[in-house]
């Protein structure tokens, strides 16, 4: 329903001097700023566990034909379906999947070559092995400004320290900490500072000869499961146009986008 107002335009596909008609979805019309500026013209809602864009409109509405309109409106929803909070249900479902697995963490020495640093070590895909716990796990991603090792599909636990090595480069580190990769940290931030700004690796990594400016004592972290959960909530929280103003606002986005 929504791209039904997008204007077509003609390509040719295959380079053949045939023309074919196709929606032009590169066409982008943002909220008009008379919307924009009359704060009257807006509501705010939360949107429940589970519920659809369509099942939002049919509430605020009384018809599902307006869905659209929130990807329009709220900044954070311009990805559009991706960006729709999940349930809570969902939520969890996608933490356990694309989340599971070890966080390892490194302290690189900031000394002759940076010796536990990630930083062009290691390959991706590759299976890496704990020279202790003898688990062994697939490297997905590596993190560098966060010391991190993201290694997935584990069988066994990595411990600390232990020297994680990689069956394909070679490669070798000392594992400083290890977290479960969705309670592993998303960043880090001085305990004492209220607005809790995210350290940089190099200021997390220790004092003294380590060349860091924070001990990792001094600091306290927000993890990858807070983040998510965090983000889901806010996303949750959208605006969406007075009922009284919907069908001028839907029809002014059909005359913009058709210019």
């Amino acid at each position: 329903m929504f791209f039904k107002d997008f204007p077509k335009v003609e390509y040719d596909f295959n380079r053949t001097g045939v023309l074919q008609k196709m929606v032009d979805l590169f066409r982008s019309v943002r909220p008009l700023p008379t919307f924009l500026d009359d704060f009257s013209a807006y509501k705010f809602y939360e949107i429940k566990n589970g519920e659809r864009p369509d099942l939002v409109s049919g509430r605020l509405y009384d018809t599902s034909k307006y869905y659209w309109t929130f990807f329009l409106i709220n900044d954070h929803l311009h990805d559009g379906y991706r960006a729709w909070p999940m349930s809570q249900e969902g939520l969890q479902n996608y933490m356990t999947k694309e989340y599971n697995g070890f966080a390892i963490e490194t302290q690189p020495l900031i000394v002759q070559g940076f010796a536990n640093s990630l930083a062009g070590r290691f390959t991706m895909g590759e299976t890496v092995t704990g020279s202790i716990s003898g688990a062994t796990g697939t490297v997905t991603k590596k993190n560098v400004d966060m010391s991190q090792l993201i290694v997935q599909n584990a069988t066994g636990t990595f411990v600390a320290p232990e020297a994680i090595t990689g069956g394909t480069s070679t490669d070798s580190i000392s594992s400083k900490r290890v977290y479960k990769y969705i309670d592993a940290p998303y960043y880090y931030y001085k305990t004492t500072d209220p607005l809790k700004k995210p350290v940089t690796n190099s200021e997390h990594i220790g004092k003294g000869t380590l060349g860091g400016s924070v001990d990792h004592g001094e600091l306290s972290f927000i993890s990858n499961r807070a983040y998510l959960e965090e983000t889901n909530d806010n996303n949750a929280k959208i605006r969406y146009v007075d009922p009284a103003y919907i069908n001028r606002f839907a029809s002014q986005f059909r005359d913009l986008i058709n210019r």
